[in-house]
């Protein structure tokens, strides 16, 4: 299979990841009642739009970190050791967070329908508890670092339009470290990110293949 290939199925794989990301971050926000969620954590779970909501969320970000891959082989002449280290750790933090969708959608539906065990979610004993606080600030960490190495790289490289990359650094930026003081600041963060992604696959689509 040749690499030409694998970059234009990563180029479609960046652009749909970041349609899909930001349709789940406009449902979550709309169709959840987010405003619950520090209060008794259990009843956003036990929604009825719960799990096609966060079933959005799966398939994009592994299309991103395909993407993403595909992205790096086009850029990694030229990126030196940014490119290569904004690369390792925006893939780490999607891996992380690939896994944390994987129990919000199989595991915390079961937990909130039954009876016993509901009140690790309604009491937010798993939202709350000291390993699950050291795994979210640790993502929050290997995110931040991995979007500001990677979008300055994605910034410098000549060959592509520097707009994706602001964008990109900028919306990340926004989803990742703002949202804490506003889940709606969060939201157009992601928005501004899926824009970026677009730019950026346009761009790998287009320009010449190493």
């Amino acid at each position: 299979m040749k690499l030409s290939f694998l970059q234009k199925l990563g180029a479609y794989s960046i652009i749909a990841g970041g349609f899909l990301f930001a349709a789940y971050a406009v449902c979550f926000t709309l169709l959840l009642p987010v405003h619950e969620m520090t209060k008794d954590f259990s009843k956003v779970v036990s929604h009825p739009n719960w799990i096609w909501i966060t079933s959005l969320a799966l398939p994009g970000i592994i299309m991103m970190v395909f993407g993403f891959t595909a992205l790096y082989t086009r850029m990694y002449e030229k990126s030196g050791w940014l490119g290569f280290a904004g690369y390792f750790f925006i893939t780490t933090a999607y891996i992380f967070q690939a896994a944390q969708l994987v129990q919000e959608i199989f595991l915390y539906p079961i937990i909130a329908e039954n009876h016993s065990s509901v009140g690790l979610l309604r009491n937010n004993i798993i939202l709350n508890h000291p390993i699950n606080t050291i795994f979210s600030y640790g993502f929050q960490v290997i995110l931040l670092i991995g979007v500001l190495l990677l979008g300055v790289a994605l910034i410098r490289f000549k060959e592509f339009n520097k707009l994706g990359g602001v964008l990109f650094l900028s919306g990340a930026l926004f989803y990742a470290v703002v949202s804490a003081v506003s889940i709606y600041i969060g939201l157009a963060g992601i928005i501004m990110f899926s824009v970026g992604c677009t730019i950026i696959g346009l761009n790998l689509m287009k320009t010449r293949i190493s």
